[in-house]
């Protein structure tokens, strides 16, 4: 059996040595005694073989234990052969699994022979129950810890020899126990004691102390190496396990396509991956050691270290940010969690951020215009919306339906320090009151029937963006609470869970609700009414910004001819583009888009006529439209169709001046053209208002 010391814990070897050290002194004290009485064992000779004076030096006994095997099983070997008996080691059905060879001479079997039996098979019946009492109890069994273990228990039993006699022994037996103290073995030792009765009182005493001494001291000796081993098997396992997982760990690393980077709790970079190296087209010098303000620029490295910070302190984060490297824009979705050491304190933090520049979809169908409106109301308004994106204060937006509340929201978070986070729009009053709570806040696995997993809300998702609540005033009084709690604290709880969860998220509200008669009426919170009534801007309806008309038409018609697949964008005729200006849209924009779409359906597709519109009924002129005009035309002889073609040409001009009371503007309506062309027509024709 080969037994090692080195790399027990502390605790271990602090007993083992005290042990030792007791043994060696009492080991001096009773050899002192017997060398005056019993005859020097065979084999021995001078007085060196009995001096045991170098296990009094704690210095050199404690460098042997810790450094040497050899040494301890010289010692072992040593004080077998002193006890007269023989050391066993057997499992937990109490077979044998190592044998010293003096069993020979103790019982006549061989090694091979006694290894093939159960350690009970040689004892008497009696000896063979008294065992079973005596170690097998529950006591003995069951201590959780070194301070519990009893070293050894001693029993006297009578055992058959090879040779059919019957010969006393004394046995000592302990448990083996594994790092968490659970018995895996017995370890025992056996020595003759029948012949002791031969001898006087005085000798038998000072025989049995000093083999009693051994005989404990032995054992715990055995015992240490044993658990020691075992304990060191253990670690060499979790060693090796580790040494697996670091290589599996540094394998996804490296291999890995999303970018991965590590940071210590100074926010500096510790560690990046070759994927992040190739995207920001630099080595780990320049990154190794450095903090975000050191290599990139822009508004966004603040807010990048406020939430860094709160995962700092523990908290697991995704978002979604949209950066600018190299001159290329990029959408990167960020997962950031805090790293900690085997005791549970935070070391730094790890991201790893995923590329969804080619696969990310548009959050939102509003399209941000290039081109500044010409109508001094909107002009006003994005005035307003761009002094409220220059904080980070609650914007609420009033108006009618249609009118582009997503448009200007979207145009506040673009031109706010929140542009590079992601921006998320929801209708509330489209969300059903049993899904609202769980889409605005998320909610837990098991929260409700069907929440088989976590899912992150829109305040979660919007992290470091924008998220605006389009309706608001539809929300539950309910979920009006719940909000207003957020606004107060920047936490909320998901449903179903226990943990609040912190957030950095802009919140802009739009309605086309009287929210003052709302709260009046008791559908609407007051004190939430408060928190977002910050900054309130009234979006103008379309009608009070008709010069804006060719713009908002132009950009639409890109939107449909890309939605619909058309090779170019279709192209507004000035006379329908006069008949969209005169209507009063009391559906706002959203009405406009419908009738562009159905002119596109309806027509060539490559230009929108008056009549492809199909709303001159509701126009202001529909007072001069009569019930039905007719005219008939006299091609006379000698003429020509140009002739004809111009004399109905004057019938209409003039029908159309006289219907609208000389109204040239009217009149064009009328007749669905332009005022410009209805002028060229008159001077043509000779024709004077």
């Amino acid at each position: 059996m080969s037994i090692r010391f080195t790399g027990g814990p502390v605790s271990k070897q602090k007993e083992a040595r005290e042990h030792l050290l007791e043994y060696s002194q009492e080991l001096r004290a009773a050899i002192a005694r017997l060398n005056a009485r019993l005859p020097r064992p065979a084999g021995i000779e001078g007085e060196t073989s009995w001096d045991l004076s170098a296990l009094t030096d704690e210095a050199s006994l404690i460098s042997r234990f810790e450094r040497t095997l050899d040494e301890s099983e010289r010692l072992r070997q040593s004080l077998v052969e002193m006890t007269r008996g023989y050391v066993w080691v057997a499992d937990l059905d109490l077979r044998y699994t190592f044998v010293s060879p003096s069993v020979t001479d103790v019982l006549g079997y061989s090694v091979e022979e006694i290894s093939a039996t159960n350690s009970l098979e040689t004892l008497t019946p009696a000896s063979r129950e008294a065992v079973r009492r005596l170690f097998l109890d529950d006591g003995f069994r069951m201590a959780t810890s070194l301070r519990d273990y009893e070293p050894a228990r001693t029993l006297t039993v009578e055992r058959y020899h090879r040779d059919g006699s019957i010969r006393r022994h004394k046995l000592t037996g302990t448990f083996l126990r594994n790092t968490a103290g659970e018995p895996v073995g017995m370890l025992g030792l056996c020595r003759d004691v029948t012949d002791c009765q031969f001898l006087g009182r005085g000798i038998e005493g000072s025989l049995e102390e000093l083999e009693d001494k051994l005989h404990e001291r032995t054992l715990v000796l055995f015992r240490m190496n044993e658990e020691l081993k075992m304990e060191i098997e253990e670690r060499e396992q979790a060693q090796e396990a580790l040494r697996r997982s670091e290589e599996r760990f540094r394998t996804v690393f490296e291999t890995a396509e999303d970018c991965i980077f590590i940071k210590d709790t100074e926010l500096r970079y510790t560690h990046v991956n070759p994927a992040m190296l190739e995207m920001l087209e630099t080595d780990a010098a320049h990154i190794i050691g450095k903090s975000d303000p050191e290599l990139f620029q822009g508004e966004w490295i603040a807010r990048i270290a406020n939430l860094e910070a709160r995962v700092l302190h523990g908290q697991t984060i995704e978002t979604e940010q949209n950066l600018l490297f190299a001159a290329r824009p990029f959408v990167f979705n960020f997962v950031r969690f805090p790293m900690k050491d085997p005791s549970g304190r935070i070391i730094g933090l790890c991201g790893i951020a995923r590329d969804l520049t080619e696969r990310k979809a548009a959050p939102s169908s509003v399209k941000i215009r290039s081109s500044e409106p010409g109508s001094s109301a909107m002009k006003r308004t994005l005035e307003l919306v761009r002094r409220a994106a220059s904080t980070d204060s609650v914007v609420l937006f009033l108006g009618a339906s249609g009118v582009g509340k997503d448009y200007l929201a979207q145009y506040l978070h673009r031109h706010s320090g929140r542009s590079p986070g992601p921006f998320f729009t929801i209708n509330c009053a489209a969300l059903a009151p049993t899904l609202a709570d769980s889409e605005l806040f998320g909610h837990e696995a098991g929260a409700f029937t069907g929440a088989r997993g976590r899912k992150r809300g829109l305040l979660e998702l919007a992290e470091g963006g924008t998220l605006v609540l389009n309706e608001v005033g539809e929300l539950s009084l309910e979920l009006q609470a719940k909000l207003l709690t957020f606004f107060d604290t920047q936490s909320f709880t998901r449903v179903g869970g226990e943990k609040a969860i912190q957030v950095n998220t802009r919140i802009v509200a739009a309605t086309n609700r009287d929210l003052e008669k709302d709260v009046e009426a008791g559908t609407f919170r007051r004190d939430l009414y408060y928190r977002l009534n910050v900054f309130s801007i009234q979006v103008p309806p379309l009608r009070e910004r008709v010069e804006d008309i060719p713009l908002i038409v132009g950009e639409l018609l890109t939107e449909l001819s890309h939605r619909m697949g058309l090779s170019e964008v279709p192209v507004a005729e000035d006379e329908a583009m006069a008949l969209l200006q005169s209507y009063d849209w009391p559906g706002n924009i959203r009405e406009l888009r419908n009738t562009l779409e159905r002119a596109l359906i309806l027509g060539d597709r490559k230009r929108i006529a008056p009549m492809d519109l199909g709303i001159l009924r509701n126009t202001a002129a529909d007072q001069y439209r009569p019930e039905g005009v007719s005219f008939s035309v006299h091609f006379r002889r000698g003429g020509s169709m140009h002739d004809a073609l111009r004399e109905a040409k004057r019938y209409l001009v003039m029908e159309g001046l006289e219907r609208t009371g000389g109204n040239i503007k009217d009149a064009a309506v009328y007749l669905g053209v332009s005022r410009d062309s209805l002028v060229h027509h008159m001077k043509s024709l000779g024709i004077r208002r």
